[in-house]
């Protein structure tokens, strides 16, 4: 929290004044969520998955499957992996609001596919060696393989844009974040610094110094030039971006398991807007491009919570809090809400 420098004792109150003028406004202590304290707003406003249905505003389509896991928007349609309760018999289904279902992928794990800007294609890397890793562009309408390419050190999909997918790696000569253009094959590096979240759209890239466990921290760039940097912290990590790109949610840099038991509402440049705690959070992120949500998992309560600037509301009925599933709930790569392209995101609801 920001607090004033300290004065020489000569210095006159109006001084003081003054210069209290220049530090930018703290927010308020931590909010305790505990969703039985909460009023009930508005329902959650963006796609979500709610007891294994898609849900767009009034409409709900039954996508099959015990368990649902929205990819993202894919034209007028959206992707959805399902699974059984134990996780296994994956598919990649496209829904569209007719309550048309077609399975177009089977046997995919779906949990890191991301889908492009324009939702035409989908991309996520396969399994390999350290050698080789295939990473696969499939279309978003039909399942379809449309172009695969082979790549070292275990990359993992961030994004894509266009005919670009934008991978990154931890290890080898190939560490850090590259472009592939699928068109003509070339592969471009964007910065050493292997990277957690991107946000194409908005030109936005949360990258590492180095492995956190490592004492690596976080820093926020534009993904155009990664040395031109707006935060950074040895603390906490990025979550998510706010649609307009201005806000991010963050929790701690180490956070792992069952979930972080704090949240960080943050100007892009870091500036601390509001803080939240509870026993655990499961899915975090920015229902618009000033409401954070968050599944709030209380000591009894869990419910999906609404938060801007530590006033929050709850966007769902609190229900009773559920054991987790550390198996399913580990498999999911984050948290967030949406995914690295805005034309993919949807809030996502983990069915335990």
């Amino acid at each position: 929290m920001t607090t004033l420098r300290t004065f020489a004792l000569a210095a006159t109150t109006a001084a003081l004044c003054s210069t209290a003028l220049l530090v930018p406004a703290t927010a308020s202590a931590p909010v305790e969520l505990q969703p039985e304290d909460l009023s009930r707003g508005s329902d959650i406003a963006v796609a979500h998955i709610e007891d294994g249905d898609l849900v767009v505003g009034d409409r709900r389509v039954d996508v099959g499957g015990e368990r649902a896991y929205l990819i993202g928007k894919a034209g007028r349609g959206h992707l959805v992996g399902t699974s059984d309760s134990d996780g296994g018999s994956l598919r990649i289904v496209r829904v569209k609001l007719d309550n048309t279902v077609t399975v177009i992928k089977r046997g995919v794990p779906f949990f890191e596919a991301k889908v492009s800007h324009n939702g035409r294609f989908f991309a996520l890397a396969g399994r390999g060696t350290r050698r080789a890793v295939p990473v696969r562009v499939f279309s978003a309408r039909s399942g379809k393989l449309k172009v695969e390419k082979d790549f070292p050190n275990y990359p993992t999909v961030l994004g894509m844009a266009g005919t670009r997918v934008l991978l990154t790696t931890w290890g080898g000569s190939s560490k850090g974040v590259r472009w592939w253009d699928t068109g003509n094959g070339a592969v471009t590096a964007v910065t050493r610094r292997p990277a957690g979240q991107v946000d194409i759209g908005n030109n936005l890239l949360a990258s590492y110094t180095k492995d956190p466990y490592r004492d690596g921290c976080t820093i926020v760039s534009r993904l155009s030039d990664p040395t031109v940097r707006l935060w950074k912290s040895c603390t906490e990590r990025v979550e998510d971006f706010s649609p307009d790109g201005e806000r991010i949610a963050t929790v701690h840099i180490l956070s792992d398991g069952i979930g972080p038991s704090e949240v960080w509402e943050r100007e892009v440049d870091g500036s601390l807007l509001g803080e939240y705690s509870t026993n655990w959070f499961g899915r975090i992120g920015f229902e618009d491009a000033t409401d954070l949500l968050l599944e709030v998992n209380g000591d009894t309560r869990s419910s999906t919570v609404r938060c801007s600037e530590g006033d929050c509301e709850n966007a769902t009925d609190p229900v009773a809090v559920q054991q987790p599933r550390p198996g399913f709930s580990r498999a999911l790569p984050s948290r967030r809400f949406g995914s690295s392209a805005p034309a993919a995101g949807a809030w996502q609801t983990p069915q335990f």
